[in-house]
């Protein structure tokens, strides 16, 4: 066993899933990798499987928060000291990778995000996801005083004293790993390191999280209340450990 999890959650990716682990296994890299299959209709698990991937198959499409806590409990049973989410559309470069691993070893840091906005990246962002990504901007800084450049990465690393901490049901955010996810971790006095990464745009099919028409509104008005929430517990953590 390696000290590094790569965890790629997975939902109807069997177009993309051989040239993802093609391209990590070509790293030469001390990791083992992780598919995280969402209830998928089609071969993603099987090809996973080919690939020389490791698979735990939901048994039906639960989302994408749900496929986090399910690689954080693997990584938890297996004692990973680190663990790495991957892509599995074929958006996050493998080269990134070593850097986030070195990134994440410093005794100093708990938590790393890759960042497409530190440093040019080759992935095209729309409209409409710029302008979610620079109001979670605002919202993390409102609440913590720091700042983090992309709020909706999902290429993250986490030590074990982290991810442990959201394999309990208590602290997990099942609809909304977001700004949230971030807040709760910055509310806990936790270090975030953000890297440049490179990404790039879909390999093949379409987004899972693809919102259109009132959905991102919806969405905006979900992410807010569930960081009321992270906020109203924290402070109820912090006053019944001064009393």
């Amino acid at each position: 066993m390696n000290d590094f999890l790569i965890i790629i959650p997975a939902f109807n990716e069997e177009n993309n899933v051989e040239y993802v682990v093609s391209s990590l296994n070509k790293l030469n890299a001390p990791i083992d990798i992780v598919f995280i299959n969402d209830g998928s209709t089609d071969d993603t698990a099987k090809k996973a499987k080919i690939s020389g991937a490791n698979v735990v198959s939901h048994p039906t499409n639960l989302g994408y928060a749900s496929t986090l806590q399910t690689g954080f409990k693997y990584a938890e049973k297996h004692n990973y000291p680190y663990v790495i989410f991957f892509d599995g559309d074929g958006q996050h470069d493998p080269a990134s990778i070593k850097d986030i691993m070195m990134a994440i070893q410093r005794e100093e840091i708990d938590v790393v995000i890759g960042s497409r906005f530190i440093e040019n990246s080759n992935m095209n962002i729309g409209f409409t996801k710029m302008i979610a990504v620079i109001f979670f901007r605002y919202i993390i800084y409102k609440v913590t005083k720091k700042r983090i450049t992309d709020p909706t990465s999902g290429f993250k690393a986490f030590k074990s004293k982290v991810y442990k901490r959201f394999t309990h049901h208590g602290n997990f955010y099942y609809d909304l790993p977001d700004s949230n996810f971030i807040i709760d971790i910055l509310l806990q006095n936790l270090n975030i390191q953000e890297i440049p990464v490179n990404m790039f745009d879909r390999q093949h099919g379409r987004s899972k999280i693809h919102k259109a028409g009132l959905k991102p509104i919806v969405y905006l008005a979900q992410t807010l209340l569930s960081i009321l929430i992270v906020v109203i517990k924290n402070k109820i953590q912090v006053t019944g450990r001064k009393t």
